[in-house]
């Protein structure tokens, strides 16, 4: 399925994507923002990987050439791609990719880089982890035999921003802020990701964290970080500061996070672009994952033909 969310028109027509058998227990889940350097090489890597999984890419309006790339990958069966309106942010594009590891019956979910800073060949790493009893597996910098190959100002924003979180939050984890984590989705509980306030890149911080609070047995599995390929780091002085308020707030809090409310199928479908996407926000806020409209609890998807609908361009 390749779903391209930026191509309305006032005269398309809501297509709402069925919901469909995985073709495997695993979703492995990639966000992309320019990636187009790496993103090819990862899809073969990752498509090649000695396990039964799908692919998931959700990009969010790249320029530099990354939609052609992911256009020529669409063609494979195990592969979605789904590239939203705008650039809304790293966090909220993982919170998408975890409703649709739930609502697609996948059993596992796997989230990683597209910058090749992330080795595919750990994912079976992190799958084995969870098959020797973990809840969740986190792939980790800073466990024993973990590398980092970061330099200056890089590394020492990493392994300082990660031991403050350590010396701040009191939890027994040592990696914080890596993307590469894999997880049993019937052992989570739904709404503890999905409804994390985080946007940015204060969504892998947050996460670690209620994962942890939740009680979850937690798996770090040392890896080799290495540098990413091609492109350059996408966090701005802004979001660091936004991540430095957020660990206060998450020290501060030391406490695990209230249930949500679970959305019935009936509300999944987002009213204006048809897809499952649509989650709480709050006990009483929706919002779908993919085209971000907002929704009132209790508004139902009728079917019927929006004036924004979204095209679908393929489908499987």
């Amino acid at each position: 399925m390749f779903l391209d969310l930026r191509l309305r028109t006032s005269s398309s027509k809501a297509s709402a994507t069925p919901l469909r058998a995985s073709s495997g227990e695993t979703l492995v889940f990639v966000p992309t923002y320019d990636e187009a350097s790496a993103i090819v090489v990862l899809l073969d890597a990752l498509l090649a990987l000695p396990l039964r999984c799908d692919v998931l890419v959700v990009d969010d309006g790249s320029s530099d050439g990354t939609m052609a790339a992911l256009e020529a990958c669409a063609r494979d069966m195990r592969l979605d791609v789904i590239v939203r309106p705008g650039r809304f942010g790293l966090g909220s594009a993982h919170k998408l990719g975890w409703v649709h590891a739930r609502r697609f019956g996948y059993s596992r979910i796997v989230t990683l880089d597209a910058d090749l800073s992330h080795n595919p060949s750990d994912i079976p790493r992190l799958i084995a982890a969870l098959d020797a009893g973990a809840d969740v597996a986190i792939g980790s910098r800073f466990a024993p035999g973990g590398r980092l190959d970061y330099r200056g100002w890089r590394r020492f924003l990493s392994c300082s921003a990660n031991k403050l979180a350590r010396h701040l939050l009191r939890l027994p984890i040592a990696e914080y802020t890596n993307s590469l984590r894999a997880a049993h989705l019937d052992r989570v509980p739904f709404g503890l990701i999905e409804s994390i306030p985080n946007d940015g890149y204060s969504f892998f911080l947050t996460a670690a964290v209620r994962l942890a609070r939740a009680g979850l047995s937690i798996a770090e599995v040392p890896i080799w970080f290495r540098d990413r390929i091609g492109s350059k780091s996408k966090i701005s002085r802004l979001e660091i500061l936004y991540a430095a308020a957020n660990l206060v707030r998450l020290a501060l809090q030391r406490r695990a996070e209230p249930s949500r409310a679970i959305l019935v199928r009936s509300e999944w479908l987002c009213s204006t672009c048809g897809q499952p996407y649509r989650v709480y926000t709050t006990r009483a806020d929706m919002i779908c994952l993919a085209c971000f409209t907002p929704a009132q609890a209790g508004e139902v998807y009728d079917g019927s033909p929006r004036p924004c609908g979204v095209p679908t361009k393929s489908a499987h």
